[in-house]
């Protein structure tokens, strides 16, 4: 068995390319053992799982069954006049849906395994250097917009005077996957004392700041028992948006100045050639993070796309070459 930390970068409804890239990892001659995970919104919500303990054939039939235009859930209000209750979602509530469906669908699909709070995903290992407060086999990445900060949850939880062991795992993962304007943000647990007064925080889309984060589990004291591999829903070289329009409106810019901030985030890490010579790049050209409505064939096809991509990687990737600095015969 092959040994590794992994990261997985957010993508939206386009998970399904991420377990295509795991399904080749899992099957490889030298099968990966991933000791603990980490992601940013769909990225955190497959992490998250993986962490719990699903095989990977058991996430692909979660991600073929799930239909995602249920995350697109209304008010109560205005269920019944979806274009008129959308607005009012995104005018009083900060998003046009509520998240209700994806915290409720996170929490039991967790619970199945066993997994509520964080406590449930402590890790022990006798030959680790973490620091105190890391001994966890998951991270997810939340946008906290209440402070303008970015937390690695469960790391993060001191910062807001919480025990992490007592705070569910679901409430970050949803958090992470509140796209913006689309999901509402979620109320995170916080310590007035830490807070300004205020027993919350707002937590959003982890993306925002840092939808790919490649380095959260790289060591700075010393060489690493294993490397740190990451999928990346992208290829390897992409193009400005077609989208874009010079006389768009408010929401349109504000939708395209998001989208500008996490790419260009993460556009430093994936330059870095020993970043690039770690990840899998899934192919997800035509594919919107946003488009709630895939159908059986589109998921067909993002899985694919992962399983082809992973497959080129491990035909290349090499640990020992990769610790020497030799990045370019892994390109």
């Amino acid at each position: 068995m092959a040994d590794a930390d992994l990261v997985l970068e957010g993508g939206g409804v386009k998970g399904a390319g991420l377990v295509g890239a795991l399904s080749v990892l899992s099957d490889a001659a030298d099968p990966y053992t991933f000791h603990r995970v980490a992601g940013s919104s769909a990225g955190a919500i497959v992490a998250s799982l993986l962490a719990a303990g699903y095989t990977i054939a058991e996430l692909k039939k979660i991600m073929d069954d799930l239909d995602f235009s249920q995350f697109e859930d209304d008010t109560r209000i205005f269920g019944h006049f979806k274009t008129f209750g959308e607005g009012y979602g995104l005018l009083f509530h900060e998003g046009l849906y509520k998240g209700e469906f994806l915290h409720d669908w996170l929490t039991k699909t967790l619970a199945a395994k066993g997994v509520r709070t964080w406590a449930d995903l402590r890790v022990d290992d006798p030959g680790r250097a973490w620091p105190p407060g890391q001994s966890f086999r998951l991270v997810v990445v939340v946008s906290d917009i209440s402070r303008g900060l970015m937390l690695r949850l469960p790391w993060d939880y001191a910062s807001l005077g919480v025990d992490a062991a007592t705070q569910p795992v679901a409430d970050a993962v949803r958090a992470s996957a509140g796209i913006p304007f689309f999901f509402r943000p979620f109320h995170l647990e916080a310590d007035p004392k830490t807070t300004g007064g205020h027993d919350e925080i707002l937590g959003t889309d982890g993306g925002m700041l840092s939808n790919y984060p490649i380095t959260i589990f790289d060591r700075t004291d010393g060489p690493a028992r294993w490397p740190t591999l990451g999928v990346k829903l992208s290829a390897r070289e992409t193009t400005a948006s077609a989208d874009w329009d010079p006389n768009a409106n408010a929401l349109q810019l504000a939708k395209s100045l998001i989208s500008t901030m996490q790419n260009a985030h993460d556009r430093v890490h994936i330059d870095d050639p020993s970043v690039a010579a770690r990840t899998i790049f899934v192919d997800t050209t035509g594919y919107k993070a946003t488009d709630f409505h895939l159908t059986a064939a589109d998921k067909a096809t993002l899985f694919t796309s992962g399983q082809t991509a992973a497959t080129k990687f491990l035909a290349k990737w090499d640990w020992e070459k990769w610790k020497e600095g030799d990045y370019t015969t892994l390109d």
